[in-house]
């Protein structure tokens, strides 16, 4: 299996299931790593950070979870504070098994899926 190391976002966002990704919406968006932070909705603050902390996401930060990574979520969203809770989660087993096993554990259906 080849690894899509574009949709491992620097904040834990699952890029292949989001409707935007997926072109299911009027905007698409090829992933925040291949706009270099900058999505069709703006500049990342997130990315920026991790450019800046020498990091490829969060998990690997020394001050991880920070307020900007707990506050980085969608507010009308029902559930946006409890899926940055489960990015965060998901931040922390990436740094620990490392990218390419996490996204293959994903693909695999081994780690969970947030439900919104």
């Amino acid at each position: 299996m080849k690894s899509n190391f574009k949709i491992a976002t620097p904040c834990g966002t699952i890029c292949d299931e989001c409707k935007w990704y997926q072109g299911k919406m009027e905007q698409n968006c090829p992933s925040c790593i291949t706009q270099k932070g900058k999505p069709f909705w703006g500049e990342c603050e997130v990315y920026q950070c991790s450019v800046m902390q020498k990091v490829s996401h969060c998990g690997e930060c020394l001050d991880f979870p920070c307020e900007t990574i707990i506050n980085q979520f969608d507010p009308n969203k029902p559930k946006g504070f409890q899926e940055a809770i489960f990015r965060i989660g998901q931040l922390m087993i990436r740094a620990k098994i490392g990218t390419k096993e996490w996204l293959e554990k994903r693909k695999d259906g081994i780690l969970p899926k947030f439900e919104e």
